[in-house]
């Protein structure tokens, strides 16, 4: 095609702006980092692990709640290496791990934050994230706490 120096230069200064804005409406829309090695729908297919439940100071223990809707589960996908952990929200907005740290040589943290970037749908459903034991949490039985996004400790399950 044989455009004028001027229409070439406008289409591919237009070209860049689109591009630019693809680039950055993608980035706007992709939500808080993923810190898991993959996640998908349903339930962590490995033998699971349901929250543990402490006295509190009022309080006896008391076995764990069978697992069931709402609850965390946990389950090794290649022990000690590997696990899954299974959490609950909207189908279209689940809660992202945003963060794994060991905090101890049996213990692990993993922060989580809600979707935000659009209208979620209003039920409850399960996502599997798996992770990679961190470095310096090496010892067993693993204890692996989930926060939100201010630290504050939601579950804490252990897997043996």
């Amino acid at each position: 095609m044989n455009q004028p120096p001027g229409q070439r230069r406008r289409m591919r200064a237009l070209a860049c702006i689109l591009a630019t804005g693809v680039v950055l409406g993608v980035g706007a829309c992709a939500g808080p980092p993923n810190a898991a090695d993959r996640s998908y729908r349903g339930v962590v297919a490995s033998p699971y692990v349901a929250p543990t439940v402490s006295a509190g100071p009022s309080t006896t223990a008391s076995a764990a709640p069978p697992p069931g809707l709402g609850t965390p589960l946990a389950g090794w996908v290649d022990r000690p290496r590997r696990f899954g952990l299974t959490v609950w929200g909207s189908s279209s907005c689940p809660p992202v791990p945003t963060r794994i740290e060991a905090t101890g040589p049996d213990r692990v943290t993993i922060t989580f934050e809600e979707a935000r970037e659009r209208a979620c749908t209003a039920d409850l459903a399960p996502t599997t994230y798996e992770f990679t034991v961190p470095a310096g949490a090496d010892s067993l039985p693993l204890a692996v706490t989930l926060a939100d996004s201010q630290g504050q400790a939601m579950h804490t399950l252990v897997l043996e």
